[in-house]
């Protein structure tokens, strides 16, 4: 058991350190991701308010979870305050997988940017990442007594500090300048015009547009090219795909 606990402490504390970091480079990624699950809660009636407060304040949340994930994750690994480092990170996977599991089901987003744009999954598999990871993060709730602290609590409270400032100051420096590592097919040296192009086995989109006609109360639909004469009135035109 103790094996077993300590080898999900390890795998958890690395991936948290890594999904931090990853997002930490652009920590506007995350916060235009945060923005789009508030707008869709907010279309949806749910609590409007709260959540135009919460989009206008997204880059606020974005540092401070990226920076949360950073310093729990070395925590973790560290064993400096164990039970209280298991309990946060329980709750930030359930709140993680209800997050991957609402993008899973409802479709209203196309991908939650676990990992920032560098690493993108589709939501298959950040939901399953997710139920992975919350069982391992339960074994190591449950096995807490199996995690000893590495160094004394003064030197791992120092390596925490260090952690926080390290991680704080990466992202005002990306936020000031330009992301350390861009991930977008926007990023500088990029041919945008070339980008925009399509690639050469792509199939077109195919669209015609239908317009409404009506004439002694009879509703008919006609194309472009098959435009009927004076004696009937245009209702509406649409585009069909």
């Amino acid at each position: 058991m103790k094996q077993t606990v300590n080898i999900a402490r390890v795998l958890v504390g690395c991936l948290f350190i890594f999904s931090g970091l990853v997002k930490a480079i652009d920590p506007l990624g995350l916060a235009y991701k945060m923005q789009e699950f508030f707008e869709v809660w907010a279309a949806g009636g749910f609590l409007p308010s709260v959540m135009d407060w919460l989009y206008a304040h997204a880059l606020l949340f974005s540092v401070l979870m990226i920076t949360l994930e950073v310093v729990l994750g070395i925590a973790l690994l560290l064993g400096w305050w164990k039970k209280t480092v298991s309990f946060f990170l329980l709750l930030l996977m359930l709140f993680f997988t209800f997050l991957t599991s609402f993008v899973l089901f409802s479709g209203k987003i196309r991908a939650c940017g676990c990992f920032g744009d560098c690493i993108p999954l589709t939501p298959i598999q950040t939901f399953t990442k997710d139920i992975i990871l919350s069982v391992l993060v339960l074994l190591i709730v449950f096995g807490i007594k199996h995690i000893k602290p590495i160094f004394s609590n003064k030197v791992s409270l120092g390596l925490i500090l260090l952690s926080l400032f390290a991680v704080l100051g990466l992202q005002w420096y990306v936020l000031r300048h330009l992301p350390v590592i861009d991930c977008l097919p926007f990023k500088a040296g990029n041919n945008i015009l070339e980008l925009r192009k399509m690639p050469k086995d792509a199939v077109p989109d195919k669209y015609d547009y239908v317009f409404v006609y009506k004439k002694n109360g009879q509703l008919k639909e006609f194309k472009v090219n098959e435009l009927p004469d004076s004696t009937w009135n245009l209702q509406k035109g649409n585009r069909n795909w």
